[in-house]
């Protein structure tokens, strides 16, 4: 998605950071992505109890608490 890509453009510049977009051949299915992400934090000890869990379409991915990286 363009404008996604734009947005995490602009968050990544604010943060000294790079965005290294993945070619669109590979951008097929978001339940992986999300898989991913999640196995990550799960590897990490990031674990939400599902009563303090929900879904939201508008959340931000500058929202995030990413404590799988250093």
């Amino acid at each position: 998605n363009q404008r996604l890509q734009e947005m995490l453009q602009t968050m990544c510049r604010a943060r000294g950071a790079e965005l290294c977009p993945v070619d669109d051949r590979y951008c097929i299915d978001n339940g992986a992505m999300i898989a991913q992400a999640g196995w990550e934090m799960l590897r990490a000890g990031q674990v939400t109890p599902l009563s303090q869990s929900g879904i939201t379409q508008r959340y931000r991915t500058d929202e995030v608490e990413v404590t799988w990286r250093d």
